[in-house]
């Protein structure tokens, strides 16, 4: 059956537009700098290099203020910076000789690697000095690491109290989880961090509601009694309720409503920076970043390089070979075969799959899979009164008994915790669907039947 021009000339534009976009990406001009719009690969720690940071158990000291009464205040000092008079001061360490156990290390280390899942961090390495509480983590290096880092010096501490009086009216142990979630406006998308409580933090988020509130007097004039919502002692929003809420879900805005996908990003990632921290709990110690520090990759990537050199130099003389042996068909299974990688690096890209070591060994599967299934198509194409459908079903058929388990395989390593073996899986997944539904796309716009009798 001949494919008409028009069709063929538009699928071929359409897959040089993906390799483009897949091999050089897509630039705008942001502050005077190009920027490319794809997202980066995410490279594992023994290509990309790590950063090792050392944490140590704060020495410091925080100033507590009593008024005449003994009761603990923010306002007793004068604009001077002097107490105020019948007013005392204290230097308290923020970790005192009764916080230093074993036990709150042991759950400050299990806090750290909850917060780095909840961040999305599928590579790390979490070491306790079970003695004096150090901890040294490794991470990937990449654009964000500066902001996990910093993350991690956080105690988590969720607390709603009173604006004028400093109550605490809920805290962490109110939440039962929190959650990104965004949806669509007339302006724009709007991201929001969703605090859902517990039956106890339900009642307590009704009342509040009920109570912190904007009314008017008797002289007609509006008061509003306001809440603060506050992490580590750092006010997040101050507010007031229109309406009760008894469903004890805590919708707080983050950012503004939003057409730009890169705000819009930075609004997600932000929510579920905070909702991380809120859920994997409160640290019962304060650390602090002693070093920080970059660890070059433990894998020399000029060897990696050499080998796929040359596995680039043979599919090369590959290429030349279907060009020159099967004419047309064979200069479309060339663009196609490129047209396969970029959707499968783009995918790789925006699925976040991380690329290690281990992780090449499947992309040269995928790479020698995809040759050998395009130069077997090739060949029977070029046979006489070959039938298209017979073609692509005999292909299935043929490379099933191969590409099937493969594909188990990898959606069973994808779920495992070790990163490289789910690493391997990611890419396998990924790889292989596409090359499944991508071939019979391609075969079906692009080859003509007899192109090349012999």
């Amino acid at each position: 059956m001949k494919k008409s021009k028009l069709g063929k000339g538009l699928t071929v534009l359409a897959i040089i537009a993906i390799c483009l976009i897949s091999f050089v990406g897509i630039y705008v001009k942001k502050q005077g700098e190009m920027v490319n719009l794809l997202p980066q690969y995410r490279l594992g720690m023994n290509l990309g290099g790590a950063r090792v940071a050392k944490f140590k158990i704060s020495d410091k000291t925080e100033e507590i203020i009593y008024d005449a009464s003994g009761k603990v205040t923010t306002e007793g000092k004068n604009e001077d910076g002097s107490l105020k008079e019948g007013y005392t001061k204290e230097d308290k360490p923020v970790n005192s000789q009764e916080v230093k156990t074993e036990d709150n290390y042991k759950m400050a280390k299990k806090i750290m690697q909850n917060r780095l899942k909840n961040m999305g961090i599928s590579e790390y390495q979490v070491k306790l000095n079970h003695n004096n509480g150090e901890m040294v983590i490794e991470v990937p290096e990449d654009s964000n690491t500066d902001e996990i880092i910093s993350n991690l010096i956080y105690l988590g501490k969720f607390e709603i109290k009173d604006s004028d009086t400093n109550e605490v009216l809920m805290n962490n142990k109110d939440v039962k989880q929190a959650s990104c979630v965004y949806g669509s406006t007339s302006t724009g998308t709007v991201v929001y961090l969703n605090i859902e409580f517990n039956k106890d933090g339900t009642k307590k988020l009704e009342n509040i509601t009920k109570t912190y509130i904007s009314s008017t007097n008797e002289e007609g004039k509006t008061q509003t009694k306001n809440i603060s919502i506050e992490l580590d002692g750092e006010s997040m929003i101050k507010t007031y309720f229109n309406e009760t809420i008894s469903n004890g879900i805590l919708p707080l805005t983050i950012g503004s409503a939003s057409t730009s996908s890169e705000e819009i990003t930075s609004y997600i990632r932000q929510a579920n920076q905070v909702a991380g921290l809120i859920d994997a709990g409160v640290m019962p110690v304060q650390y602090e970043l002693e070093q920080n520090n970059y660890m070059s990759p433990s894998i020399d990537t000029t060897i990696i390089k050499i080998i796929m050199g040359v596995i680039g130099i043979i599919l090369v003389i590959g290429f030349v070979n279907w060009i020159v042996r099967y004419k047309v068909n064979g200069v479309f299974s060339t663009i196609s075969y490129f047209g396969f990688v970029a959707i499968t690096l783009l995918a790789i890209r925006y699925a976040n799959v991380v690329i290690s070591l281990e992780a090449i060994v499947a992309v040269i599967f995928l790479l020698i899979a995809s040759y050998i299934i395009f130069t077997y198509t090739l060949k029977q194409f070029a046979k006489k009164d070959a039938n298209q459908f017979d073609i692509i079903k005999e292909t299935y058929k043929r490379y099933a008994s191969i590409l099937a388990p493969t594909l188990i395989m990898g959606v069973v390593f994808t779920f495992m915790n070790w990163l490289p073996i789910s690493s391997i899986g990611m890419n396998l997944f990924w790889g292989i669907t596409i090359l499944v539904i991508y071939y019979y796309m391609v075969v079906r716009l692009l080859f003509d039947v007899q192109e090349v009798k012999k």
